[in-house]
């Protein structure tokens, strides 16, 4: 029988009318103009340093790829530890899709068996890769990966007892370019391959099993307490920002790229290239520079100025799109393999009781115009979301149907269906509980008399057409009695509280409602570390026996009817609420570089490939 399963989905990890309008109007008012001052040339990329500009606030922190929950984001991983570090299957760059990547990745496709107890076995065989100072990469590097994940787990940020590296029920290393994994039980193996599996990193053994920064290099990770120690000195290294450009750690890689300057006061992030990559290496660059930025109007300055050779132009700032493309840029929107949402926070102390009737979520739901959104804010560049398999990109797993929203915007019926539940407009005309019960005519259970629907979303500053979007919301909720205040705070700081809550003690729960931007799948979009009961990026601890049943099939039972009977579900039961996707950015790069499109929707970079045109 297989076990439940709590596990990880891969990176996680690491966006009305008249008054709609207005809002929308105000914003572009503010926004800023194009500038007649053209680019650099284009020409000669040999040798030549190119600029790509990060997300405003969105800055790398931690290099050490096993990496904790306070650092799990989406620029720490797809935009700087990957660059130097692999992971041994690598999904994405293949076109526009997810897929399985061979040309990038250091092992060939596992095989996958099912022995005589009836649990699948992977085996897998190592190509001729190589670390930058000469050694090969072997599955001793991949054991000293699997050993310090072993001993360390708990302080991994996407770990959830029961799921990897605990399904593995044993691991034989058959020699320096192969290994054979038995799990503990019989799997999907689309499911394991590209969720489970795709985690594994082979690390530098032969540099990095140490615990001390003068103390001689060992085999101390073979032992649970050494490998402690070694975790414990690595990530301690990785803690000291200021010595991420010098210490000789982080420039034994197997990536294309090995870190050189780091500046930990701004994140500017400077790459050479790895001459000894064994990777596909087509590209002229030599130099791969992240330019962060505090806010997307000043990274649009630079573009404005010429400075960026790769940026991205602010949904705000669309009615420039013409003049950027004159000036010298081609403009492709960025769709990334992804879905959007607010998180609703169940185990906050007062909200949590609310949030738990579906019949106040759907009203909720029915409060979001997704398509107005998705024209009047985003000018096009966003997709619907109805559920959690992602519609930005085409899968054979989406539903038929996908792609129009399944509570269509309704205020007069959202206001019926509270009313209905006992909610009355009180003062201020914020509707309180006035008939609180259990029964299908009462506020719901544990709904206190005179609690008032009256909530504070959490929502990261510095990005325009995300404000429009939750300033519109809010003016949504309010014609149907429900009282949304907006707190702003840095995107790191957004991150760290809403994943800070311990649904068990009940400790950082203050926050009720959040906008994470949204959830990144690597590959396989199945739910169990968002939605199922304890998984690690279920910040809002939602639970469902249903939710968590039909998550377990797609783990172990391969074919579409799970995971579609998972999508459907989910859609209806609003977990949290739907936002439209949109595109992760509107890319804006030189006219003469070429290979940065088609894009990855893993949102994977690949500047090694880049060149001149032509």
């Amino acid at each position: 029988m297989v076990q439940d399963l709590q596990s990880v989905a891969g990176t996680g990890r690491r966006v009305f009318p008249t008054a709609l309008a207005l809002i929308l109007a105000a914003a572009l008012l503010g926004a800023c103009g194009s500038s007649s001052t053209p680019p650099r040339g284009v020409a000669g990329f040999e040798g030549h340093t190119v600029t790509f500009a990060l997300q405003p606030g969105n800055n790398p922190t931690y290099i050490f790829p096993l990496v904790g929950s306070s650092n799990f984001t989406l620029v720490n991983e797809d935009q700087f530890e990957w660059l130097s570090y692999r992971p041994l299957f690598w999904f994405g760059g293949v076109g526009d899709t997810t897929a399985f990547n061979p040309a990038q990745s250091l092992a060939y496709r596992p095989t996958f068996s099912i022995d005589a107890t009836g649990h699948t076995v992977a085996t897998v065989r190592l190509k001729k890769w190589r670390w930058s100072d000469g050694e090969p990469v072997t599955t001793r590097d991949v054991e000293f990966w699997i050993d310090l994940l072993r001993a360390n787990k708990a302080d991994w940020g996407v770990y959830v007892p029961g799921a990897w590296p605990d399904i593995i029920r044993s691991i034989t290393y058959t020699s320096s370019t192969s290994f054979r994994i038995v799990f503990n039980a019989r799997y999907n193996t689309s499911w394991l391959f590209e969720n489970e599996m795709s985690q594994i990193f082979p690390l530098p053994q032969q540099v990095w099993d140490r615990t001390s920064e003068h103390g001689p290099v060992g085999n101390y990770d073979l032992t649970p307490k050494g490998a402690v120690a070694v975790y414990n000195f690595l990530n301690h290294q990785a803690g000291q920002l200021s010595t991420y450009g010098t210490n000789p750690l982080w420039k034994v890689v197997d990536g294309p790229w090995i870190l050189s300057a780091y500046d930990p006061g701004t994140g500017r992030t400077v790459f050479t290239r790895n001459r000894d990559y064994p990777g596909p290496t087509a590209g002229q660059v030599t130099t791969f520079v992240e330019e962060p930025f505090s806010s997307s109007s000043a990274e649009f300055s630079e573009v404005e100025a010429g400075a960026v050779d790769v940026g991205y132009l602010p949904q705000s700032d669309l009615h420039a799109l013409s003049a950027v493309e004159a000036d010298g840029y081609a403009v492709a929107p960025w769709w990334q393999w992804s879905i959007n949402f607010l998180l609703l926070n169940y185990a906050n102390p007062t909200a949590g009781a609310v949030f738990r009737q579906l019949y106040l979520r759907r009203a909720m739901e029915e409060l979001i115009d997704q398509p107005a959104y998705v024209t009047a804010i985003y000018g096009g560049y966003a997709k619907v979301t109805d559920g959690p398999i992602p519609t930005t990109v085409p899968s054979p797993y989406l539903p038929p149907g996908t792609g129009t929203p399944g509570f269509r915007y309704d205020p007069a019926a959202a206001a019926a269906a509270l009313a209905a539940h006992g909610w009355s407009v009180g003062a201020g005309g914020v509707r309180v509980c006035t008939r609180p019960g259990a029964t299908a005519a009462d506020c719901g259970p544990g709904v206190r008399a005179g609690t008032p629907l009256r909530f504070t979303l959490l929502y990261p500053s510095g990005m325009a057409q995300l404000s429009v979007e939750m300033s519109a919301l809010r003016s949504a909720l309010a014609t149907a009695g429900i009282q949304l205040s907006l707190d702003t705070q840095t995107y790191d700081q957004v991150t760290s509280d809403v994943y800070s809550c311990n649904a068990k003690t009940g400790s950082g729960c203050g926050w009720q409602i959040g906008a994470d931007l949204g959830w990144e799948y690597y590959p396989y979009p199945s739910g169990e570390e968002l939605f199922e009961t304890g998984g690690s990026g279920n910040a809002g601890a939602y639970s469902s026996p249903q939710a968590d049943a039909a998550i377990q099939a797609t783990l172990r039972d391969p074919g579409l009817g799970p995971m579609r009977h998972y999508a459907t579900f989910l859609a209806g039961q609003l977990p949290v609420l739907w936002l439209p996707t949109p595109a992760y950015q509107i890319t804006v790069y030189r006219k003469g570089l070429a290979g940065v499109v088609p894009q990855d929707p893993s949102l994977n970079l690949y500047p090694e490939l880049w060149h001149a045109a032509g």
